[in-house]
């Protein structure tokens, strides 16, 4: 077994003002220590101002009072702090084993970093929330978010036996948009219906890496200035010869105009990784929930959704050999693969000797849309009448049925778009799909 420790102390004072529900001032302050960084830099300080003005309490908005409900403008701006995953990132370490002439040896499993320290997050937030007629609410924001001293892995020279350490470069940016509109459809005796509607648009940028370098190729992202974090950088597959059933690849050579040249090769080697224009952060989220009720009967559902994202299929990287480990599963979309002269197929021949293994090549024939609706939460009750519960000397009896990720769409289905982490599909397990019966009694 083994076991990790960590501490945390913070100091934090918080001030709130409100003047005749109209002015709203709020600021705070902390101060947070942590034992992940040297002491020396342990240390960070934190805080944030906000405001608000709630306009339809003013007497110059009485005319319009009739159907304009509610009207409040908010701003906000704060910085707060990140700390490095790792418990011990800072330091110097080491490690022994047995392996070298027979002997023991001792190696560098990380290099010491005192100046590591906290990553800062500067948060701009601008909203306006207004109702109409009591039954529309709408609430839309704007925000950016600069993040500086990124903790990132920089990449090394390999001459010390390590490719990377961590430590602070770069900033990063987030701006976008979310928008949330609730309604109150119907209301009567026996009725009423809600809805929920919500949708967020993020760009995300990388605004500088280490001051000098402009791009840090990672696996199968680069992380270039003026694009995505996780944007793509791969092979690009150019289709299956219906001739032969090779694959083949676009070679991506520049011309003297700096444009990609897509002449076609059929050797992976002669082909160019490239930034392609996909990444895996969603261009947009969000969801639409609805609650239902009739007199003894309630229903409410959300949906939830996503679009414009992208992932990289590790697993495929394994399972798509094309014959090149007869040990190994295959796909069942291997089905679909070329087989005869003058087969249209996405997938290549299949024989133990393939001319170009396609799982020692990382290609974008692996990068998938995340794009997916799903029926995230489905719950159907029955709470019996109150006159028919005392009788037996209940206060409230309520049956109910419910289900959690029933139904979803999605772009690509031989995976779940909601197992995907970092850009990456793996062997992640789904969510599971999951039904409910119960009983609610309280006495």
């Amino acid at each position: 077994g083994s076991q990790s420790r960590t501490r945390l102390v913070s100091y934090i004072g918080r001030i709130n003002y409100d003047f005749d529900n109209r002015y709203y001032l709020g600021g705070s302050y902390r101060v947070d220590g942590s034992s992940r960084l040297h002491r020396d830099n342990r240390w960070g300080n934190f805080w944030s101002v906000s405001g608000a003005w709630r306009a339809i309490r003013e007497a110059f908005m009485e005319p319009v009072s009739g159907w304009l409900t509610e009207l409040k403008l908010r701003a906000s701006y704060g910085v707060n702090g990140t700390l490095p995953s790792d418990y011990f990132g800072y330091m110097g370490l080491s490690y022994i084993n047995g392996g070298y002439n027979l002997e023991p040896a001792m190696g560098i499993s990380q290099i010491e970093n005192k100046d590591l320290k906290w990553e800062t997050n500067y948060n701009l937030n601008l909203g306006v929330d207004f109702g109409l007629w009591n039954r529309l609410n709408f609430t839309v924001e704007y925000y950016t978010r600069n993040t500086r001293n990124l903790l990132m892995d920089l990449p090394i020279s390999m001459t010390n036996g390590l490719s990377s350490y961590l430590t602070n470069i770069g900033q990063v940016r987030n701006r976008g948009i979310e928008l949330e509109i609730n309604s109150l459809n119907v209301q009567t005796k026996d009725f009423t219906w809600n809805t929920a509607f919500n949708l967020a648009h993020n760009r995300n940028e990388i605004v500088v890496l280490d001051g000098e370098q402009t791009e840090i190729i990672d696996g199968v992202f680069n992380h270039v200035v003026g694009h995505s974090y996780r944007t793509f950088y791969m092979i690009e597959f150019a289709g299956i010869n219906p001739d032969t059933g090779a694959p083949q690849f676009y070679t991506n050579d520049l011309d003297e105009n700096g444009n990609y040249v897509k002449e076609i090769t059929e050797n992976s080697s002669k082909a160019n990784a490239i930034l392609l224009d996909k990444h895996a952060d969603p261009v947009l989220t969000g969801g639409l929930s609805n609650s239902l009720r009739y007199r003894w009967f309630d229903l409410s559902f959300l949906f939830s959704y996503q679009f414009g994202g992208y992932s990289y299929d590790r697993w495929a990287q394994k399972t798509e050999h094309g014959g090149n480990d007869m040990e190994a599963n295959i796909p069942t979309y291997y089905a679909d693969n070329w087989k005869k002269p003058g087969d249209i197929s996405q997938y290549e021949i299949f024989n133990d000797t393939p001319s170009e293994a396609m799982n020692k090549v990382t290609t974008d024939r692996r990068l998938h849309s995340t794009d997916f609706i799903r029926l995230k939460t489905l719950t159907f009750g029955v709470t019996l009448p109150r006159q028919w519960t005392r009788q037996v000397n209940i206060d409230s009896a309520r049956l109910y049925f419910a289900a959690n990720n029933l139904w979803t769409w999605a772009k690509y289905d031989y995976y779940d778009p909601e197992a995907v982490s970092g850009g990456y599909a793996i062997w992640g397990t789904p969510p599971l799909k999951t039904l409910t019966f119960g009983v609610n009694i309280n006495f």
